[in-house]
């Protein structure tokens, strides 16, 4: 036995001499050490550039805070393109005139919407005033915007001149700053030293308890039998989790993503929150009637505020996270220990970015995805109880109140009614005659619903959908060239994957192929495998009728170009129809577990990275940077105004639910103003536009004289000419 105990020292002493051989190397401090930051300022989130014109040099005057070092700057542009072969030079001289940087950067190799480092090691001293030079030639390359105070991280103040005069932001220049530091070999090798300590357990305790019984006792720990019982809920959970985080993180910690329509939205809801009802503008004064869009993505914003007590928009995002959480327990009551590979679909990048707008494709994905399921459960069992085609009805009147296009869904449950009618005829069998009545009686009552809806907007608004839908006038070629692009976007989006660059080059009427090879591709597998009234025959077909209708009414009215925003609902179904079709290959195969476990690290991973890039740091939230913008853009306006030729961020719209948008024209006079702002109590202009107008004297006599008292009566500072309306009255 001793003899036996010494034999294992004696093996593990030469384990522990390496071991801290390792240790002695990897804790020694490495030469001359300095630790990088990448310091960038945060860009005006709205496409407002900086022009670089070419030959016309901008001029910036840098003011160091500090002493710092730096091994390059950070530059973000756009407006330049691989075609580009003009140059960008980048110019830093001293107080002294000295030149301390001079580099002229291809504009072919600058990506654009993406920060570039520039490296050149520079050095500032305190109070010193550096002179930044930025010169295009034979290129225009845009920089972007940055607001007053979002720059204050950077250590240095920035002026920027163009064309001799001061612009009151700074543009998107950043530094990587270097300080000295002490780096260790373990720092630089990741998890070097860990890994270390690891190995060397693992080599003693096999020394000491042998390899074979070492391995033995691992091979008993059930861990499969723990992945088979627990790891489609726990990978359910983590991707909820992570999905939920990059809402918070990305949309509103780091960003904000709010188009027209979710202006819409939210003023809506606030109006709801404060009992105004369908009023959009009630708030404002007014009676408008909320039917550009339907009612219910608004009242779940509203909802969701009353619960919470938040803004409207992050209420928006913590609907888009219940809908998500929604759709996970669906697809796992729908697809038992399945459902985390069709919760992959949630990965899609359309998807996510539909979770980050205030948009209400996300509560009509929801009711798409029941609807289908419902009526897949019908036409698949003999007998439905009641309750089904209840459910149905509810599913379908829910997509409709989200989206108008939602009746769609009674057109595809049409096809389904015609098609069972005809097995009735083949087969004789009354459950197929059964099924397509009560579905008729479904579609019926559910599509009077709906239409009584369009008829109340219409009593109300004067048109059934809010606005005209006429077609306006369209490039066809054009719109047709957005399709195809849309199409590849879409396929791609799917493996949450950007067109590759070599794609991306072809022009259009090749791209024409690549689209035509992933269809016929796709169809021939869906015809192989589908099989008639199939759950995956029902989803794969309403995404189809989904994408046709609305190609055919896009080409004949008038709405926004095709994009990922229109075509995601279309894509979810399908994506989910495909994997039912695919699973029956895959199931039992080794390759697919090990494909579970890299997805659920890669899951893993991407929550981890969100802290390890700070997405979670609230210290400089985004979305108080940008109402903090709104408040001072605001601060001269008071409760129920208006605003003439506002141009206020229009996203702050919903903000200020109290205030409405106006003009005046030539023909207005005092009492038209009165009648056509009759909610408002206020009117406000700018006082520069006061100016414009009154130069012009083209506005009726009263209007005339009535901006122009209001003018002489405001201060010098004073941005608004702000004018009682009740002075009319």
């Amino acid at each position: 036995m001793n003899r036996k105990i010494g034999k294992k020292i004696i093996y593990i002493l030469p384990v522990l001499a390496v071991f801290l051989a390792a240790m002695l190397v990897l804790t020694h401090t490495a030469q001359n050490g300095v630790e990088t930051t990448e310091i960038l300022p945060t860009i005006n989130p709205d496409p407002v550039y900086v022009v670089c014109e070419s030959g016309k040099p901008l001029e910036v005057t840098l003011r160091a805070k500090e002493d710092f070092s730096i091994s390059g700057f950070q530059i973000l542009v756009v407006n330049v393109s691989e075609e580009s072969r003009g140059t960008l030079r980048m110019a830093l001289t001293d107080s002294n005139s000295d030149m301390l940087m001079n580099q002229v950067l291809p504009v072919e190799n600058l990506t654009p919407g993406k920060w570039i480092a520039v490296s050149e090691s520079i050095a500032f001293a305190a109070g010193q005033e550096y002179q930044l030079s930025l010169l295009a030639d034979g290129s225009e390359p845009y920089f972007m915007q940055v607001p007053e105070g979002w720059g204050d991280k950077l250590p240095f103040e920035e002026t920027v001149l163009a064309d001799g005069e001061a612009l009151p932001y700074g543009i998107s220049i950043g530094i990587n700053r270097v300080e000295p530091t002490r780096v260790i070999y373990g720092d630089i090798f990741y998890y070097s030293i860990p890994a270390c300590i690891l190995i060397t357990f693992a080599l003693i305790v096999c020394i000491l308890f042998g390899t074979r019984r070492v391995m033995e006792t691992l091979r008993r720990i059930p861990v499969w039998k723990w992945i088979c019982r627990y790891g489609n809920e726990l990978f359910l959970v983590l991707l909820f989790v992570a999905v939920c985080i990059s809402i918070y993180s990305r949309a509103y910690l780091n960003g904000i993503f709010i188009s027209a329509d979710s202006t819409g939205y939210m003023r809506e809801a606030i109006n709801l929150v404060n009992g105004n009802g369908f009023r959009y503008d009630g708030l404002a004064g007014y009676s408008s009637w909320f039917a550009n869009w339907p009612i219910l993505y608004p009242a779940m914003i509203a909802l969701m505020m009353l619960v919470t007590k938040v803004n409207a928009y992050l209420a928006s995002k913590l609907v888009a996270m219940l809908i998500v959480g929604i759709m996970l327990v669906i697809l796992r009551i729908c697809f038992k220990k399945d459902a985390w590979v069709y919760a992959l679909c949630l990965t899609n990048i359309g998807f996510l970015n539909l979770c980050y707008y205030t948009w209400s494709e996300i509560p009509f994905m929801l009711f798409q995805l029941g609807f289908a399921l419902v009526l897949a459960r019908i036409l698949q069992n003999e007998k439905s109880a009641g309750k089904w085609y209840v459910l149905l009805g509810t599913m379908g009147l829910c997509c409709f109140l989200t989206r108008y296009y939602g009746i769609y869904v009674w057109i595809v449950t049409g096809l389904y009614i015609l098609a069972l009618f005809v097995v009735f005829r083949q087969k004789k069998d009354k459950a197929f005659l059964d099924k397509s009545v009560k579905l008729t009686i479904t579609a019926f009552v559910s599509g009077v619903l709906s239409l009584a809806y369009l008829m109340m907007n219409k009593l109300m608004n004067g048109m059934a959908s809010g606005v005209s839908r006429t077609m306006w006038w369209d490039d066809y070629r054009a719109l047709t060239d957005d399709l195809i692009e849309s199409l590849l976007t879409e396929f791609f989006n799917i493996f949450s994957l950007q067109i590759p660059e070599l794609l991306e080059n072809f022009p259009y009427n090749l791209k024409v192929f690549a689209v035509l090879i992933i269809l016929v591709g796709l169809g021939w597998f869906v015809i192989k495998n589908c099989r008639r009234f199939t759950r995956e025959s029902v989803l794969i077909t309403m995404a189809v009728m989904y994408y046709l209708i609305f190609i055919c009414i896009r080409y004949v009215s008038s709405m926004d170009s095709f994009y990922f925003r229109f075509f995601e609902p279309g894509t979810f179904l399908l994506c989910i129809g495909v994997i039912g079709l695919l699973l029956p290959y895959l199931h039992g195969k080794k390759a697919f577990r090990y494909f579970g476990g890299a997805v659920t690290a890669l899951v893993l991973l991407a929550v981890v990275s969100v802290w390890q890039n700070g997405g979670l740091d609230d210290s400089d939230n985004y979305y108080e940077a940008v109402t903090k913008q709104w408040e001072e853009a605001y601060t001269e306006i008071p409760e129920r105004s208006v605003i003439i030729f506002n141009d206020i961020d229009f996203r702050s719209s919903w903000y200020r639910s109290d205030v409405v948008d106006g003009t005046i024209t030539p023909a207005d006079t005092l009492d038209s103003l009165r009648e056509t702002y009759y909610g408002s109590e206020f009117l406000c202009i700018r006082a520069e536009f006061v100016e414009t107008m009154l130069e012009l004297g083209e506005y009726e006599e009263s209007v005339h004289n009535w901006l122009e008292e209001g003018l002489h009566a405001i201060g010098e500072k004073a941005e608004f000419v702000v004018l009682p309306l009740n002075i009319m009255k």
